[in-house]
């Protein structure tokens, strides 16, 4: 590869300053200036004396910043194994703190369901507990027979003790 560069010393001297070009940064400076006419004009000289304006500033760094005080990020398989278990951490206690407050938000609706006493509702519940004991008393010709028995008014006790209390 060294002997083609050698051969041909105008194809060194290319390539020496394609290198220099290349690793040395833009310098050249803007001017605008404005024309007596109140025409506009962007150069790379500076502004005639008859002419209003001045150096602009311009920024060629890359745009990461290109400064030493920018801090790159670290895609490491380590890193990101960090991040992704700092993520999934944050979501669990996201859903616990969600899920603690549809709790509160149900023992306040259950609460104030329970203060709010339907005396019609009670008496009803009271009657159907009060028919499904009378129906486990007098038997049953089957166990599934006694069985529903017991679990209906099971049932209704329960929703007796939800609505009277």
């Amino acid at each position: 590869m060294l002997t083609f560069w050698i051969r041909r010393p105008s194809r060194l001297a290319l390539g020496l300053i394609v290198l220099g070009l290349a690793a040395h940064p833009a310098w050249a400076e803007l001017y605008k200036c404005q024309q007596a006419n109140g025409q506009i004009s962007y150069q790379q000289t500076a502004c005639a004396d008859s002419a209003g304006g001045g150096a602009l500033a311009v920024d060629t760094h890359a745009p990461t910043g290109g400064g030493t005080e920018s801090k790159s990020q670290d895609y490491s398989i380590e890193s990101q194994v960090q991040a992704m278990q700092a993520q999934r951490e944050q979501a669990l206690k996201e859903r616990e703190r969600a899920r603690k407050q549809a709790e509160t938000e149900a023992r306040r609706s259950r609460t104030s369901a329970r203060t709010e006493h339907d005396p019609a509702k009670c008496a009803k519940q009271r009657a159907e507990v009060a028919k499904w004991h009378q129906k486990v008393l007098n038997g049953y010709r089957t166990r599934s027979e006694k069985e529903l028995n017991e679990n209906k008014r099971a049932y209704h006790q329960a929703l007796m003790d939800r609505d009277c209390e």
